[in-house]
């Protein structure tokens, strides 16, 4: 039979079945292909980000500047070698740097001694200020300072007329050295048991005394100190009396640092209250 011969009713439903048969067609033929091709790009994709996970990452430290290191240097070189563990530290200063100024200035006059070929004005000046170091330093009477500063004195006059004036200059930066070391290595440390003082250039020392030992503490600030609100500390029991602990001179906020160790003594007192026999 032929296509003039089919009824109309069948060619209509044939041309309506056709499209429904190829829109059924298409997305199933769409949706096997689709997985197929993200099958294959997935791994061209995710190959390169696995590869990036995969590298190992290597931890670098940031740099420190000279100054962080000095920093850690110092902090290391404070109190963690001879404060026991068990103790906390609550304070850790070092004397003012106003303290270096007279050495500073002996050195410059030593200096303008040599420069000037002894020249007795900067001679009596250096006779002078090494006095004044005689009493800061090694807390010398009158007569053991006038001895300290006379000789002294001499022997750089000697040794820049005899020997190499340029030998007495070693000597005298030499000295300003090692007056610098021992401002840096001093130390005043309070624990919540303990005060310590670290001093020492060569040969370190480290005395120490009981919080519930100290009578009392005493502040001076001199005018000059007011202005760094700098002064020294005192303090009095029967064992440090006369001994590296009983005086601490140009003390950073010296009031503040009083205050803070008398708190540390009364709760030194309240955890162990002294006995009465």
């Amino acid at each position: 039979m032929n296509a003039r011969d089919e009824p109309p009713d069948q060619a209509q439903d044939e041309a309506e079945e056709q499209p429904q048969d190829e829109a059924e067609d298409q997305p199933q033929d769409e949706a096997e292909d689709q997985p197929q091709d993200e099958a294959e790009d997935q791994p061209q994709d995710e190959a390169p980000d696995t590869a990036e996970l995969r590298r190992p990452t290597v931890s670098r430290r940031p740099r420190m500047s000279l100054r962080e290191r000095a920093g850690q240097w110092d902090t290391q070189y404070r109190s963690n070698h001879f404060v026991p563990s068990a103790e906390k530290v609550m304070i850790d200063v070092r004397r003012h740097p106003l303290l270096l100024l007279v050495p500073g200035l002996r050195t410059m006059a030593g200096l303008l001694v040599l420069a000037t070929g002894l020249s007795l004005l900067w001679l009596l000046a250096f006779m002078a200020f090494t006095a004044v170091w005689a009493q800061l330093r090694l807390q010398a009477d009158v007569r053991r300072t006038g001895i300290v500063a006379g000789s002294t004195t001499l022997a750089l006059a000697v040794l820049a007329a005899l020997a190499n004036p340029l030998l007495a200059a070693v000597f005298v930066l030499v000295w300003f050295g090692e007056d610098l070391a021992d401002w840096y290595s001093d130390r005043l440390v309070v624990s919540d048991k303990r005060i310590y003082r670290r001093h020492g250039v060569l040969i370190r020392h480290s005395p120490s005394i009981a919080l519930t030992a100290i009578a009392y503490l005493d502040t001076a600030v001199l005018p000059l100190g007011q202005w760094w609100t700098a002064g020294t500390l005192r303090l009095d029991s029967v064992a440090q009396r006369d001994a590296p602990l009983s005086r601490f001179d140009l003390i950073p906020d010296v009031v503040a640092v009083s205050h803070e160790t008398l708190r540390l003594r009364t709760e030194a007192i309240r955890r162990h209250p002294p006995q009465v026999y």
